[in-house]
């Protein structure tokens, strides 16, 4: 299922897939009406039907010819457009964020509707011949062509809004917070403590350490593949490595706990598990998108930009994102096979990793912009409704910690630091467990 999704995402980057989709459906439509397929849409009075195209063949020829020209025009607007916008994107907001644009499925279809037109109009103007009279002409595709066109031009204009409001760093921020609420979602389940996670004790001797010879980043690791292969050799797999993780060729990636050293077509089973490729993917990396979002907030703290608000917009999408995670169980650490017996144990994103992943890099590029320290101590004090575990507790209250070491080390003016302690004084407080009502205390 994780490879599954890996190529979903993977494939959901590419810019040419939707236009190709509707090109090759342009290219369709365009062979079914020149042909029989819609031989009972053609009518013998054309005057008669005010939307439907009547002149002869030279001037539908001349038309058409108008019709491809302004489009080709448009699409090279519209293509233009789009790299002014890639690039803005990728010196304001960061290049990891390019896949985002090219992602959305409103610009690929957009960019797919003026493509399949344009090969549409192309394919009817080669079968117009100025030797037809008014009874040869194919009026409907002709007619379809002129009504694709004016698609084009609402669908123009729609671009124009969306490129528009795409610039727009909330609007990037937004869409970034929500691919990586739907990727929470579908790596953690809805269930608190479902997964097991303890990592229990191993018996077993160590028999050796796998590499897996090849580097780059992990996007995938099939689990359950590697359950059966612990199955087969009567094993226990310590994985020292997760999804998004940079490897090198080398190294004890997977050490191998059992009897006798494993053979050399297991060994290459246990990297057959590991999808390695070029960049991260969010298909199994559960801190893929906070770091997306930090990127845009250390992008927005750097001298050259300068913005704070951009920034306090990451840390309140941050926080909650840590919200939804603080409800959910983590990702499975423990695998078992049905009989009970532990095989596979894996190193998977904890509570403390993922608060660090998202407040760190920030509270590091802003030690000295006290309206980021205010509100990074804010958003760490309106999670306390949801720390039920003592995991989650903790990793809120170092990042409290941290920010108070900072702000004392800061070269702020002394109102500043008070307010930002003060901030941090009331997290603290927040998130402090209170005790059951009904509780007697005796002193």
């Amino acid at each position: 299922m994780d490879r599954l999704r890996n190529v979903i995402v993977l494939l959901r980057g590419q810019l040419w897939i939707i236009p190709l989709v509707l090109s090759a459906l342009a290219l369709s439509l365009a062979y079914w009406v020149l042909t029989s397929g819609a031989s009972f849409l053609e009518v013998r009075d054309v005057g008669g039907l005010w939307w439907l195209y009547g002149g002869d063949a030279s001037s539908a020829r001349d038309l058409m010819s108008s019709l491809l020209s302004g489009l080709m025009t448009m699409t090279s607007l519209v293509v233009s457009v789009t790299f002014v916008i890639l690039t803005l994107a990728a010196n304001q907001l960061g290049p990891r964020l390019i896949s985002t644009f090219m992602g959305d499925r409103q610009i690929q279809t957009v960019l797919g509707l003026f493509l399949g037109t344009i090969l549409y109009v192309l394919v009817v103007l080669r079968s117009l011949d100025e030797t037809l009279g008014v009874e040869g002409v194919p009026h409907v595709a002709v007619t379809i062509g002129s009504a694709l066109t004016v698609i084009c031009l609402f669908a123009l204009l729609f671009y124009v809004h969306k490129i528009a409001r795409a610039i727009i760093a909330d609007s990037i921020v937004a869409r970034v917070a929500g691919d990586l609420h739907n990727d929470i979602r579908s790596m953690l389940s809805s269930e608190p403590n479902e997964t097991e996670r303890a990592i229990p004790d191993l018996t077993r001797p160590r028999a050796g350490a796998v590499s897996l010879d090849r580097s780059g980043y992990i996007q995938v690791i099939d689990y359950d593949r590697l359950v059966t292969l612990a199955c087969r050799a009567d094993a226990v797999f310590a994985v020292k490595v997760r999804a998004g993780h940079f490897v090198l060729k080398n190294g004890e990636h997977v050490v191998v706990h059992a009897g006798r050293p494993l053979d050399e077509e297991a060994v290459q089973g246990i990297r057959a598990a590991f999808v390695i490729g070029g960049e991260r993917s969010s298909a199994q990396d559960l801190e893929f998108g906070l770091r997306q979002l930090v990127e845009i907030a250390l992008r927005a703290l750097s001298p050259g930009i300068n913005d704070p608000y951009t920034a306090i917009a990451v840390i309140d999408r941050l926080g909650a994102a840590l919200e939804e995670i603080f409800t959910r169980s983590l990702q499975q650490a423990v695998w078992r096979d049905k009989e009970g017996k532990l095989r596979v144990i894996a190193q998977r994103s904890d509570v403390q990793g993922l608060a660090d992943a998202a407040f760190d890099a920030i509270r590091q590029a802003g030690p000295e912009i006290p309206a980021v320290l205010i509100r990074m101590a804010d958003v760490l004090g309106q999670l306390a409704p949801v720390l039920h575990a003592e995991e989650a507790r903790e990793a809120v209250s170092r990042q409290l910690s941290k920010l108070a070491e900072t702000t004392t080390e800061a070269h702020l003016a002394p109102s500043d630091r008070t307010a930002v302690l003060r901030r941090i004084e009331q997290a603290r407080v927040a998130t402090v467990p209170r005790p059951k009502e009904g509780s007697i205390h005796v002193l």
